[in-house]
């Protein structure tokens, strides 16, 4: 129970940042303003979580994790549910970025706990389960945001976020022990970790970039390629989850193993996910080609940057030391923070440029990911495996 306490906290947290996202052409129309106005909310909370995600866990260091935990998790249901009963658009935009901004320990908090909890062997299984959060909101949670979004209103997405985020307090509150026994790390892995640290987060910030070019815009691309609305939205959205949570297991499985090409070609299948999609969006083939092209895309880039992001996790658990809550709010930092620059990256492509210019700039991110990828392996691999000792 211990493992699905943790695992509900970045699953709110994600439910909370893009419940909307299927809902987006209804909300604007409701809310008065552009599409691309209405996507800005996922960047502003993305951003929020960015920013004061390290800083919180610096200031926060000395606190216990548990109660630290459950002090978020509240604050989190009591932001989502005034989220839901909001006039309007700037006030929504300021719950937005409150919540981005102190729901940005959730994740880093669930993957410290869980981390100190499990031996050097297990830790990566540990991280994987909590990080499977996420896509199991992909699988679940948005798609029925989506649902709720174009059929009772936009408000319900934010009203379902608030009930999920205190089941999270909840479970915490009862499963989660207070105290954690301390890890032990090599003495020689201290020089070593700055670097491999940073270069790791230099990749999550391409990749969640990359990806977020399509995500933000997720709900508007599927109507353009395919014609479907809410539930149509949903199910697509499902299968991206379902994506997702296979990426995760196979970083599972092979994150620490040292072959510095898994990342580089995990990169190009980001980068093959997001182009896909632009002859179809270019040419405005709806129907069969476009619903194939979707498709892939869903199936290929959630594999692609879920195994790059598990991956990065569970090697950041292994380097962080007694630095761990600060070093997963830096990763979380960086998965936010392209989150929110790739969303508004493409809300400025589809206002300037139209819609097909946005997964086109994902994809040329993405490469470039794959190139800085080659490198890191290279740079990096001496490094890991000294701090592995």
């Amino acid at each position: 129970m211990m493992s699905l306490a943790l695992l509900l906290c970045p699953f709110a947290f994600t439910m909370g940042a893009f419940a909307f996202s299927g809902a987006l052409v209804p909300m604007a129309a409701s809310l008065g303003v552009t599409v691309g106005e209405a996507a800005a909310l996922q960047s502003g909370f993305a951003i929020a979580c960015a920013i004061c995600g390290p800083l919180l866990a610096k200031l926060t260091s000395s606190l216990p994790r548990k109660p630290l935990l459950l002090t978020v998790l509240m604050l989190m249901t009591v932001l989502n549910g005034l989220s839901a009963i909001v006039p309007g658009y700037s006030a929504l935009m300021v719950l937005r970025v409150l919540v981005g901004g102190v729901g940005a320990l959730a994740f880093p908090l669930a993957t410290a706990i869980a981390s100190a909890g499990a031996t050097d062997d297990g830790r990566p299984a540990a991280v994987a389960k909590v990080y499977a959060g996420i896509p199991l909101a992909m699988i679940m949670g948005i798609p029925f945001g989506s649902v709720l979004g174009n059929t009772i209103g936009w408000q319900a997405c934010f009203a379902a976020t608030a009930i999920v985020s205190a089941m999270a307090f909840a479970l915490v509150l009862v499963n989660v022990p207070t105290k954690f026994p301390l890890q032990q790390h090599p003495a020689g892995s201290r020089e070593p970790v700055g670097t491999a640290i940073v270069a790791h987060l230099a990749i999550m910030l391409i990749a969640s970039t990359a990806l977020f070019t399509l995500v933000g815009l997720l709900g508007p691309i599927i109507r353009a390629l395919t014609g479907f609305s809410g539930l149509g939205i949903a199910v697509l959205q499902v299968i991206a989850g379902v994506s997702s949570l296979a990426g995760i297991r196979l970083a599972a499985r092979y994150a620490m193993v040292q072959n510095r090409s898994v990342l580089a070609v995990l990169f190009f299948l980001l980068a093959v996910s997001l182009a896909v999609v632009v002859p179809s969006l270019g040419l405005k083939q709806a129907g069969s080609i476009g619903l194939g092209t979707i498709f892939i895309s869903v199936v290929l880039g959630p594999v692609a940057q879920f195994a790059i992001g598990a991956t990065v996790q569970a090697r950041l658990a292994a380097l962080a030391g007694p630095s761990a809550t600060f070093v997963f709010a830096l990763n979380a930092s960086m998965v936010y923070f392209g989150q929110g620059f790739g969303i508004a990256l493409g809300a400025v492509a589809l206002d300037l440029s139209g819609i097909v210019s946005a997964p086109a700039i994902g994809a040329a991110i993405a490469l470039t990911g794959c190139l800085l990828a080659v490198w890191l392996g290279h740079f990096t691999k001496n490094n890991f495996q000294t701090a592995r000792g």
